[in-house]
């Protein structure tokens, strides 16, 4: 096991809070042997995940989402919130510098709340399919795995935000 640094745990206080010592450890280990492409990609990451972030809170200054949309809405940037922290804490701890860039995305017109959950469940397919395409890329496999999880998170936000628009969720055992 490599030691951690004072400094990258310090760097990681924010994203401990967020998503737990373990994963955290795990995430800043990884990261403090990994190569300057897949830290470069995490900060694409951090990118997608701040957009996923401005796209929560634009959703819900519409207007337009009821009670519970707005608790699923605020639950779902949390967990953009703590991907970008943890993501940050890991560049951090490999000796990079966390991206501040938001990731632009094209925002349709909120006139209904079918609008704004469609969109939502537009920012998650894109952040889904952009995790599933770096994972592979990542030359720390340990990394990879990390990154992997928070693919996990993200495929639960399309299938809910599916659900929630009675859309099919999945129509076979594999996606292609």
């Amino acid at each position: 096991m490599i030691p951690i640094t004072r400094a990258a745990l310090l760097g990681a206080g924010s994203a401990i809070a967020l998503v737990g010592v373990p994963l955290m450890t795990q995430l800043v280990e990884a990261a403090t042997r990994a190569e300057i492409d897949d830290l470069a990609s995490l900060n694409a990451q951090i990118e997608l995940e701040n957009a996923g972030i401005k796209a929560y809170a634009d959703a819900r200054a519409t207007g337009l989402l009821d009670a519970p949309l707005l608790t699923v809405a605020g639950r779902f940037a949390s967990d953009h919130l703590a991907h970008r922290e943890a993501l940050s804490a890991a560049i951090f701890a490999g000796g990079g510098t966390p991206s501040l860039e938001t990731a632009t995305l094209v925002y349709p017109a909120f006139k209904t709340k079918h609008d704004v959950l469609e969109f939502a469940l537009s920012v998650e397919r894109k952040a889904a399919s952009t995790y599933l395409s770096v994972i592979s890329d990542l030359k720390d496999r340990r990394l990879a795995e990390l990154v992997a999880s928070i693919l996990g998170v993200e495929t639960t936000h399309v299938a809910l935000l599916a659900s929630a628009l009675g859309q099919v969720v999945y129509a076979s055992a594999f996606v292609g």
